[in-house]
């Protein structure tokens, strides 16, 4: 355990995304049960949100040009607002439904999901020895106290999402709504990094409490963030490299799939459908990429700030014990 803990501590960037690669590939048959009965779900249903969202813009805007251009969401002077379609009745229904049903089945997947990994991995580290059967009894056990921060850092992510975000985008707009000036593209930049800057470290600080919660004992909500954001201390930088490259690529996949897939760019039903399970694919790895980083992050920073693994647990037969003494169960 002592040669592991030190070669987590000399990890950085490209090191963190080497072991979590390492991690998977070292246990395929693991992470694929993971992949099948998990993350294959949420990849669906963040790819269709997608296409709901696009849906829902199409009628939001009139668009005086082409009712195909995509430029009605860029440039608002091609468009207006459809307010009778926003007004009815009809619509809110349509969107609150949506977005609650897209919300709880995303909350529920992601807390099984992250649960079951961080126990995996943390499993992995300690005894070298885990299924997907072991995981799966442990997450009765884990999932609770993942929740409660997991809902914790939600409501302020949801805040930022949904209401700073349309706020800054219809600042955005409004910049641009009669002309176009080399002043206006800076401030829409900066506006722009330090919404993302600000979106990349919360959701940092997320993904780490989150697993603080599931892996350590009575530590969960404003307790595990605040260890979670402790823990990031001296190793933000890689992390931080880390999230930025992974969220980039998930981000290129949804761009794709919108373009390709929503909006038509390839009018081929055939190749649309072929492209789109592709799609579908890609971000289930990014997804199972992401989950099994955030954990090795986990474990790199108690690493590095000498913190020793003892204080992990296990829940696979109800209790929740050290990994260490569990495991010794096992194998009498």
């Amino acid at each position: 355990m002592e040669e592991r803990h030190q070669e987590l501590k000399r990890l950085g960037f490209f090191g963190i995304l080497k072991e979590s690669f390492k991690l998977i590939f070292s246990h395929k048959k693991l992470f694929t049960q993971i992949s099948q009965s998990l993350l294959i779900p949420i990849s669906i249903i963040l790819e269709v949100k997608i296409l709901t969202a696009i849906l829902f813009s199409f009628n939001m805007f009139k668009n005086r040009a082409d009712p195909e251009d995509i430029t009605v969401f860029i440039i608002p002077q091609y468009s207006t607002l459809n307010i009778s379609y926003i007004a009815s009745f009809k619509w809110v229904a349509l969107w609150l439904l949506s977005e609650v049903t897209y919300l709880i089945l995303l909350l529920v997947l992601s807390i099984l999901s992250t649960v079951t990994i961080a126990y995996s991995t943390a499993s992995i580290y300690k005894t070298k020895d885990t299924t997907f059967k072991k995981a799966a009894a442990a997450v009765p056990e884990l999932w609770k106290p993942a929740l409660i921060t997991f809902l914790l850092v939600f409501a302020v992510t949801f805040v930022y999402d949904y209401i700073l975000g349309p706020v800054l985008g219809l600042i955005l707009r409004l910049l641009f709504f009669k002309k176009f000036s080399v002043l206006k593209i800076v401030i829409s930049v900066i506006l722009t990094v330090l919404y993302i800057v600000v979106f990349v470290y919360i959701t940092l600080i997320w993904h780490v409490g989150t697993v603080v919660s599931a892996l350590e004992n009575d530590i969960f909500g404003a307790k595990a963030i605040i260890k979670g954001r402790n823990l990031l201390k001296g190793m933000m930088k890689a992390s931080v490299a880390v999230f930025v490259v992974l969220l980039a690529l998930s981000a290129g996949v949804d761009t794709a799939f919108a373009l390709v897939v929503v909006y038509g760019t390839i009018r081929i039903w055939a190749i649309r459908i072929g492209i789109g399970i592709l799609l579908v694919f890609l971000k289930l790895m990014m997804v199972l990429i992401g989950l099994v980083a955030q954990t090795v992050i986990y474990f790199v920073c108690k690493s590095y700030h000498d913190e020793n693994f003892e204080d992990l647990y296990d829940a696979a037969d109800g209790q929740k014990l050290p990994l260490d003494v569990q495991y010794q169960k096992l194998t009498v």
